[in-house]
């Protein structure tokens, strides 16, 4: 069977030094990615789909093949016309910055259930994907135009008539970098490829509250409170490795790839008692039960169709509250940072791929199994 891997990276030109920032450290992980890939020996082709002419350039030197994307930039199309052009029997695709932690081994047993499962879909996540895999690649025909990149597992189960298969569970699965804590997590596992380690090296961000969680999972029957799309396998891997007692507070899982959030249909019951409270009160009273708290705050954001800006996400997320524009969410980070216990910000990732590759951290400092990422 002939495979394709298509990594999607690019967009609107970065704005402020944090965008260029984060538009770096996309590059060095989707290069350190596309590298990884073409070592495996098993592809027919890697692509790199991006309008960004560095990127382009240093992707076509370790010899993968570009796909110049288009502006306005419309995913389906842009996916089909890659499909078209790699002309392969099943296709991989993904986010530049996408399971940056994937080891040879995951890679292959994806490559193995294309073989011996299709037509079939292989997923990283059953709700809202960074991976999807899929054979065969014309399969895609079948699907409706698509307006973003995480629907597309569900389409090609559902439109497609493909049939589903999940990664099997691990913290590598499940990471992806979205936002600037993810980057802060990615730094403190060390586990970084050579060009991200080096982009990671230069930065100086605080990484106070990652390491305080990290310190958290080691501690003996230690509250853990998670606050947001908190799926249930990452629960079962600090239930099972660590003597944690842990709170979870779980809404809203899918609000974006079932469009909840783009129709504003958000309903966040810990936004709606944060409202009756008053942030500070909110986190005092979880200070009360927890030791230390990781809170998926897209959730809370997005709570009754609020509108949050990227900047004053990824500000609120690196604890920069003179940085954040809107009063709430400067009110908001204010009182998590001057919480009694750390609190973590972030997006999805801090309550389950980010939480778990920490606690494979955590682990090893306990002497637990180390995780290696080959």
């Amino acid at each position: 069977m002939t495979v394709a891997a298509i990594l999607f990276e690019g967009g609107p030109a970065p704005a402020g030094s944090l965008g260029l920032t984060l538009a770096r450290l996309r590059q060095a992980v989707c290069l350190d990615t596309v590298e990884r890939l073409l070592a495996l020996g098993e592809l027919n082709q890697v692509i790199v789909a991006t309008d960004r002419p560095e990127l382009a350039a240093a992707a076509s030197r370790l010899g993968a093949r570009v796909h110049r994307t288009r502006e306005p930039f419309d995913f389906h199309r842009e996916l089909l016309a890659a499909v078209a052009g790699a002309g392969t029997e099943a296709v991989i695709c993904l986010g530049g910055a996408s399971l940056p932690l994937l080891g040879l081994e995951e890679w292959r047993w994806i490559l193995r259930t294309l073989e011996e499962k299709a037509p079939c879909v292989v997923v990283n996540n059953p709700q809202s994907p960074d991976l999807v895999a899929w054979s065969p690649a014309r399969a895609l025909e079948r699907v409706r135009a698509l307006d973003r990149d995480n629907a597309l597992g569900q389409a090609l189960r559902f439109e497609a008539g493909l049939e589903r298969y999940l990664l099997p569970n691990s913290g590598a699965v499940h990471f992806d970098l979205d936002t600037p804590v993810d980057y802060l997590i990615l730094a403190e596992t060390g586990r970084a490829g050579p060009r991200a380690r080096e982009a990671l090296g230069a930065l100086e961000w605080d990484r106070s509250r990652v390491r305080a969680i990290r310190a958290l999972l080691g501690r003996d029957l230690a509250e853990l409170g998670l606050v947001g799309r908190v799926g249930t396998a990452v629960v079962e891997y600090l239930n099972t490795w660590f003597r944690l007692r842990v709170r979870v507070f779980s809404e809203e899982r899918g609000m974006k790839a079932l469009g909840r959030e783009d129709r504003g249909e958000v309903v966040s019951f810990m936004a709606a008692v944060m409202e009756d409270l008053g942030p500070e009160r909110f986190f005092r009273h979880l200070g009360r039960v927890c030791h230390g708290l990781c809170v998926d705050s897209r959730v809370i954001f997005a709570h009754g169709g609020r509108r949050v800006s990227e900047w004053d996400r990824y500000h609120s997320d690196l604890g920069q509250v003179e940085a954040i524009q809107d009063p709430w969410v400067r009110r908001f980070t204010a009182a998590a940072l001057a919480a009694e216990v750390p609190v973590l910000l972030g997006g999805h990732s801090v309550v389950a791929g980010g939480l778990w590759v920490l606690a494979e951290a955590a682990l090893a400092d306990l002497g637990g199994p180390r995780v290696r990422y080959r």
